[in-house]
């Protein structure tokens, strides 16, 4: 996903809607798959297994949406 971050996150654009679909979408889900989860799992002292359970989920659920954001983001024939 930062990989996509960083590749994406270039310019320039030749429309707002490119920008927000490449820029911004990409750094949302670099987000929401990789540095809240780790803020949380690094800001709680004790990591109860549920916790890890349920952000192992969340985490692997972005990751597949984000698969289907790199297909659609792959441009076209």
């Amino acid at each position: 996903m930062g990989l996509a971050t960083l590749s994406f996150s270039q310019g320039p654009y030749s429309s707002l809607e490119q920008e927000l679909w490449y820029r911004y979408g990409s750094i949302i889900f670099a987000l929401a798959g990789a540095v809240i989860p780790a803020i949380i799992l690094l800001s709680v002292a004790k990591r109860p297994p549920w916790l890890v359970a349920a952000l192992t989920i969340w985490m692997v659920a972005v990751l597949g949406v984000f698969v289907g954001y790199a297909f659609m983001s792959g441009g076209g024939v």
